[in-house]
Order: C-alpha cells, then sequence, then structure tokens
C-alpha cells in the first residue's frame, strides 16, 4: 500500500481493525491471533504512522555573472515520523517537482520575464539532479524503521547557478515541490 505525501499538502487517516467472536475460549483466541496478524500485516496507517515534511529553502544570495565559477547553496528536507503502537518498517522516497519552468534540464527561476537557470542536486558533486526520477533525475529512497518516539530522515539540497548567465539584477525565485512516498511494512 502506498501512502503519498505533499509538503503540508495531504493528510492521512486512521483505520482501526475489529475482531470478534462467540465463545469465550475461542473468542480469546482470536483476539490474541488478531493481535499478532494486526502487528505483522495491518497498514502502517492503522498503526498510527505520521509523518511531517519541512523544508529549508536554498537560498544562492548575490549572483556575480562576472565570477568566473558556479554559485552554489544548500538546503534540506527534513522527515519526521512517528507511530503509536510498534516500531514498522517503512520505505520513503523523497522526490522535487521540476518547479515554474517545468523542467529539470535546467529548472529556472523568474524576475518578471527574466530566467536565470540553475538546479538542485543530491550531492555536493552536483552530479545527479535531484528531481522525481524521471529524465535521468534521481530521487532519495530511505528504508528505515519508524520508532515510536519518531525517526528523522535528513537530506542536504546541493542548489548550482552556472556561472556566466548575464541578467537582469532582480530578485530571482522558484517554487519547488517536494513529495514523500510511503510504502509502508518493508
Amino acid at each position: 500500500m502506498k501512502k503519498y505525501r505533499n509538503y503540508s499538502l495531504k493528510k492521512h487517516r486512521q483505520d482501526n481493525p475489529r475482531t470478534g467472536s462467540t465463545d469465550l475460549f475461542s473468542g480469546l483466541i482470536a483476539v490474541l491471533f488478531g493481535i499478532v496478524l494486526s502487528l505483522t500485516s495491518t497498514p502502517a496507517a492503522a498503526l498510527g504512522l505520521n509523518c511531517n515534511v519541512s523544508a529549508t529553502g536554498v537560498a544562492f544570495g548575490n549572483y556575480n555573472p562576472t565570477n568566473g565559477s558556479p554559485t552554489d547553496a544548500m538546503g534540506n528536507v527534513h522527515v519526521f515520523c512517528t507511530v503509536l503502537l510498534v516500531s514498522v518498517g517503512a520505505q520513503t522516497n523523497i522526490s522535487l517537482n521540476k518547479g515554474g519552468s517545468g523542467s529539470f534540464a535546467p529548472r529556472k527561476m523568474s524576475s518578471g520575464a527574466n530566467q536565470l537557470n540553475y538546479n538542485l542536486y543530491k550531492e555536493a558533486s552536483h552530479i545527479t539532479v535531484w528531481g522525481d526520477g524521471t529524465g535521468g533525475t534521481g530521487i532519495f529512497t530511505d528504508n528505515a524503521t519508524i520508532a515510536v518516539l519518531g525517526t528523522s530522515i535528513d537530506h542536504a539540497i546541493y542548489g548550482r547557478i552556472p556561472a556566466g548567465q548575464y541578467v537582469a539584477a532582480g530578485s530571482y525565485t522558484d517554487t519547488i515541490t517536494v513529495t514523500v512516498e510511503f510504502h509502508e511494512g518493508l
């Protein structure tokens, strides 16, 4: 079963399993068996899986097109999950959308009609564009045990503006949506 969470956009509801019986002894066995099954095969949402996503944006500061080096900056994606009953194995896939330009190659920040090329990467070497897994982009996949007290998953965002882009002065921005997909029971 998949659960999707867009940064501060989606919520999930919890479902509670029920077990019933007619005679006391077989009822007790059925309840105990039902509890064991619940702990091993109940979807994480029924176990009270709750995850929150936050992000620190990539702020490049001033860009100088005459500088021969690219302008780099960092941000962060933080996912914090808890579960109510027992620890549960879960896989998270964390992806970033294309932003306002509609392309990963490259992403573009805008100031009015003016655009400045940039991109976001999974690593400090700026090799793999952090995207949605399409068109040569990568996502982060984490297999983690979500603990009752909480489990944190953090990934740095490595931003880069290539050198030598002569654009009008202004405040350039783009909006990126972080999507976290949950696969429980791994």
